[in-house]
């Protein structure tokens, strides 16, 4: 498909850029605010052009996706079993939602979302330094995926005082640092330019949601300026991921770390006004492990992954050469198709929320062996 051809067209444009300037160069009128994602961007453009760019840009998001299965399967194997923690890479790997919105679109949310899922895997293991250079860099992959950053700066803090030491802390923000000034410097990026790129982009779009499917794009409509609402939105956000932070008051093991990294990311989805349609993409691979734990679980794994994936589809029909057929087309598009979208979406947020905010998070357990086996 030829899925989203002005996001592969400005992508393309990037590692072409960087192939002819190099990477010292390409800020000298860039505005490309995603700098960690330059450098596999550099090496596409050193060896392709043209169409063949422009399919292997389509690709890109493949090998990260890999790469999130092979973590989930690693990361989970030893609490769950073999089988188990291949079910839940699967249920990653063979998303609709994650093909709709990589090799279909043409977008890599699966680079950032493979960093904020090792932040917290390391953050649950206390390794610190790596959960700080890794949230760092799903921030620099892209803005949106700097939520990381959250649960590693309070957990070193509340391990800081629990033990009575500065390691935690210290180890944080060691490789935070290190993280930032590799990424940037390499490609000659100050930090302030970074913010002033940040700042412009975030005031371009002043709209109430960019059809992402939460209750602004529902009540109030896709592309409607914010101003009346941006206030509430932004007050809402802040409560939202407090209320994921407070998690992080348990015993912070792999289950608790996850659940608060879901919750942020399902809060920055339904919350704010100003998001984009692919903002939920990093919550359906950190839930996949939960979403075998229960009956409950699947059910509203299920939901979120099903109506994710409609919405994208809404989204590449509206906005792209991207066509569905009829009669699906007009039924996405009717009041009632983004009525039952967004209802589907909403209510499974709801879901988790209970799941995750209100009950212990749970992952499921090693099947033990019957007695006498």
């Amino acid at each position: 498909w030829e899925g989203h051809n002005g996001d592969v067209r400005v992508t393309a444009g990037w590692a072409e850029r960087m192939a002819e300037l190099g990477p010292l160069r390409f800020y000298e009128g860039s505005g490309s605010i995603y700098p960690a994602l330059l450098y596999p961007l550099w090496g596409l453009g050193a060896l392709l052009d043209g169409d063949a760019l422009n399919v292997a840009i389509k690709g890109l998001s493949i090998p990260f996706d890999l790469g999130i299965g092979v973590l989930l399967f690693g990361s989970m194997r030893g609490r769950m079993g073999n089988d188990v923690a291949l079910l839940a890479a699967a249920l990653y790997l063979f998303n609709p939602s994650v093909i709709l919105a990589g090799v279909v679109w043409g977008q890599v949310d699966s680079a950032g979302t493979l960093a904020f899922l090792g932040s917290l895997v390391a953050l649950a293991a206390r390794r610190h330094g790596i959960a700080g250079a890794l949230a760092v860099i799903a921030t620099l992959v892209k803005p949106q995926f700097g939520l990381a950053v959250l649960p590693v700066i309070v957990l070193a803090v509340l391990r800081a005082r629990r033990f009575h030491t500065t390691r935690p802390i210290i180890d944080a923000a060691t490789g935070m640092v290190i993280a930032g000034l590799v990424v940037i410097a390499s490609v000659a990026l100050s930090p302030f330019h970074y913010l002033q790129l940040l700042s412009d982009t975030a005031v371009r779009q002043p709209e109430t949601s960019l059809n992402a499917f939460n209750p602004w794009g529902l009540f109030v409509g896709f592309g409607i300026p914010d101003d009346p609402y941006v206030l509430t939105g932004t007050l809402l956000l802040v409560l939202g991921l407090i209320g994921s932070l407070w998690g992080l008051r348990r015993r912070p093991d792999l289950a608790v770390v996850l659940g608060v990294g879901a919750l942020l990311a399902l809060s920055f989805y339904f919350l704010p006004t100003r998001v984009h349609e692919r903002y939920l993409f990093p919550a359906i691979a950190v839930l996949a492990p939960f979403a075998l734990a229960g009956r409950a679980q699947l059910a509203a794994y299920l939901a979120l992954s099903g109506g994710f994936a409609v919405a994208l589809l809404y989204a590449l029909h509206e906005t792209t050469p991207f066509d569905l057929p009829e009669p699906w087309a007009a039924w996405i598009t009717s009041d009632a198709g983004v009525w039952m979208i967004s209802g589907v979406l909403i209510g499974s947020a709801i879901a988790w929320a209970w799941l995750l905010g209100v009950r212990r998070p749970r992952l499921p357990r090693r099947p033990r062996p019957a007695r006498g086996a």
